[in-house]
């Protein structure tokens, strides 16, 4: 696949100042935060944000794929910035700690032509981080530790579940705690591979050669695209 027009170099021109996006680029860009920015605060305004958690980080994945990861990364902190304006800190931070961070990590990793054995663990890895990072941020506004307060919740569930099964054994913290850290990470893998797999199939119809920047595997990309598929 050709190389997109726009190359991350970190070049100074000839008065010492960094190179910048194009103009043109940085049109898209801002289109595309505008249209995150709006579609994000909708969505959970009305509650149908788990509908649509597969778009959210698709207009990042789409600006690297046109112009490169500078103008992921312009997506991702004008999107943020634009949230934090029309829908407040909280809302902001939750959109990059979920959406913005993984899928700028997902792009860097298809800009560099990682396979999926290193795209899906590191963007998985990066949601996994960001959710603490948003509780954490929560805890920090609400005054209250809402990562104990939902373990201790879970720990309750299941004494309540244990004794009414007659079961002797009774789950420590420390085990509740791994329970939960365990299902924090599984439920970032499953959602990146399925980001994985929807964005083979969209790119290939908003980018030119989008399905050859996600660098599939052949028969991943033979199963999604079909048999005519390029290999």
């Amino acid at each position: 696949m050709p190389p997109p027009p726009i190359r991350d170099t970190g070049d100074d021109d000839g008065g010492g100042r960094p190179d910048d996006l194009p103009v043109p680029v940085l049109v898209e860009t801002a289109m595309l935060s505008a249209l995150t920015g709006l579609l994000f605060h909708l969505s959970t305004l009305f509650r149908l944000d788990a509908y649509f958690g597969a778009l959210f980080p698709l207009p990042i994945v789409i600006a690297c794929a046109r112009n490169g990861t500078k103008a992921a990364s312009r997506v991702a902190i004008v999107t943020s910035m634009l949230l934090f304006l029309i829908s407040g800190p909280m809302r902001a931070v939750n959109y990059f700690c979920l959406h913005g961070a993984m899928a700028y990590a997902l792009s860097w990793a298809w800009w560099n032509r990682c396979s999926w054995w290193v795209s899906v663990p590191l963007s998985a890895a990066v949601r996994s981080l960001g959710i603490f990072a948003s509780l954490t941020f929560t805890s920090l506004v609400l005054r209250e530790n809402v990562m104990q307060l939902m373990v201790t919740q879970m720990m309750g569930l299941l004494d309540q579940i244990a004794a009414n099964i007659g079961m002797s054994w009774m789950p420590t913290l420390g085990w509740v705690w791994g329970m939960a850290l365990f299902f924090v990470l599984l439920n970032s893998l499953s959602y990146v591979v399925i980001l994985h797999a929807v964005f083979t199939i969209l790119l290939r119809a908003c980018v030119p050669q989008g399905d050859e920047f996600v660098n599939a595997p052949k028969k991943i990309r033979k199963m999604l695209l079909g048999p005519n598929a390029t290999l």
